[in-house]
């Protein structure tokens, strides 16, 4: 690009996450070579408890059996199609699965045909949440309950809790969503839960069959051992990072409260809720924008968080949001950080109307960065083609997200700002993939903030900070 040119193109390295014994790029590389990074033991057993009809639980326990000896994904010209090695004693994965009989809980056909005939399609819902509550309870009284419990939907109940002009993605109505009642069962009892539906175990392709194991090790992993399957390595300590998504108590209430995620040296998301927040205003597109009370109020919460579990404040501290932070924000976040070096405010956008075509056969490569200097105006690719996997994975045109550092407050410079966004895409352990499209940090708090929306939480004592309840 020409020096007389308003845009500047640069491409950053792929961050290394850090695994037991190691560095590497990918994922499942890192894990088949090293093993991840367990909290006590060399060898670590996942103990399964498992609800489902008769379909689903012959379903997962076929894909569990193929799991104890390894599933080749197929395709040998694809290097990103990681074999699945198996788990057991003398597993690369330092894993091993486990169920037994008393941790079984089929639903037998008379209850789904109770299920069935309920009228409205939140009766229904709300008749088979009774039956995986039941059933929950029933594990969380074993004197020696499960690490995880998977419930598996089944197709039966996928079709009569969704209505006739939507399709299976999700069962919600009346503004509940049987994911997040799911999700708050389990964390009532400290019985962290996997979902599974009917589609993800019908799969008999290889390919497929080795992607499902990937993922469903990864998660299990990582809620089972209240640890963490690997980290990055390029935090440094006395650094906070925290990312900040609005939601409505009971989805349309007027109340609304923030959902914080927030990560200490790359290993924790630590997930606070904040009280009511007051003062709300919307912008044109619809973003939440808080006072300047609400957000001095949201950073003193993490900064104080952060203090109890370090014994100090942080000397830098990065604030994620999806929306430009108005000067009531700013003053706010400044009130609260009076205790630290460096405050960075960023905000990070989604779908930004920009694409870079470049002059190949291939799409723009993950870790391009498309700059605007006069503007401070960054849109980074955290999707696109991977070199060293000679891929790119998605369907569709890979779109950039935008990011703007705050032009009255980010005294770190851009490029390192775009950095730490890039290796926090590789820092969700819900998938196993290369990596995700948005940074840990949003993309933790946003899923978050969908659980907590619910308006079951309005009656719950104790929301849970740990990520592997919502996930």
């Amino acid at each position: 690009m020409n020096s007389d040119s308003p845009f500047r193109i640069q491409h950053w390295e792929e961050p290394e996450i850090e695994f037991e014994g190691g560095l590497e790029t990918s994922p499942k590389r890192g894990l088949v070579k090293y093993g991840p990074r367990l909290e006590e033991d060399k060898h670590h057993t996942i103990t399964l408890g498992i609800i489902g009809d008769r379909d689903t639980i012959r379903n997962l326990q076929s894909l569990l059996r193929d799991m104890e000896i390894g599933i080749h994904p197929g395709n040998q010209d694809q290097p990103q199609q990681v074999p699945y090695p198996g788990v057991g004693e003398d597993s690369r994965l330092k894993i091993s699965i486990h169920t037994k009989r008393g941790w079984r809980f089929p639903i037998r056909d008379n209850y789904i045909e109770r299920v069935e005939q309920q009228d409205t399609v939140r009766e229904r819902m709300d008749y088979f949440l009774d039956i995986v509550e039941d059933r929950i309870d029933l594990l969380d009284r074993d004197n020696i309950s499960p690490n995880v419990v998977i419930v598996c939907i089944p197709q039966r109940v996928m079709d009569a809790c969704t209505p006739t002009d939507e399709e299976h993605s999700q069962i919600q109505s009346e503004g509940s969503n049987l994911h997040n009642r799911i999700k708050l069962i389990g964390m009532e009892r400290r019985l962290p839960t996997q979902l599974i539906k009917p589609s993800t175990l019908d799969v008999s392709k290889s390919g497929e069959r080795a992607k499902r194991a990937w993922n469903l090790t990864v998660g299990m992993l990582y809620k089972s051992q209240e640890g963490h399957p690997w980290k990055t390595r390029e935090i440094e300590e006395g650094v906070c990072y925290a990312g900040i998504s609005f939601y409505r108590v009971g989805g349309e209430s007027s109340e609304v409260r923030a959902a914080l995620a927030h990560v200490f040296r790359g290993k924790d998301h630590v997930i606070l809720q904040s009280d009511p927040l007051k003062d709300i205003e919307e912008d044109n597109s619809g973003q939440p924008h808080l006072s300047e009370e609400g957000a001095e109020a949201v950073v003193s919460q993490i900064l104080e968080h952060y203090r109890q579990r370090k014994g100090m404040y942080p000397r830098r501290f990065v604030l994620h949001k999806s929306s430009e932070f108005w000067d009531r924000e700013r003053d706010g976040c400044r009130a609260a950080a009076t205790e630290i070096e460096n405050l960075d405010l960023v905000t990070i956008r989604n779908r930004p109307d920009v694409r870079l075509y470049p002059d190949s056969n291939f799409p723009a490569v993950r870790g391009t960065v498309l700059s605007v200097p006069e503007d401070d105006i960054h849109y980074l690719y955290t999707t696109g083609f991977v070199p060293e996997q000679m891929t790119y994975e998605g369907s569709n045109v890979p779109r950039p997200i935008e990011v703007v550092p705050d032009p009255e407050q980010c005294p770190t410079p851009a490029d390192q700002v775009c950095r730490e966004i890039l290796f926090f895409t590789k820092l969700d352990w819900n998938t196993s993939e290369y990596s995700v499209r948005m940074p840990a940090t949003l993309g933790v708090a946003n899923s978050v903030g969908k659980v907590l929306s619910e308006p079951a939480t309005e009656s719950m004592d104790d929301v849970r900070p740990e990520y592997y309840y919502y996930m």
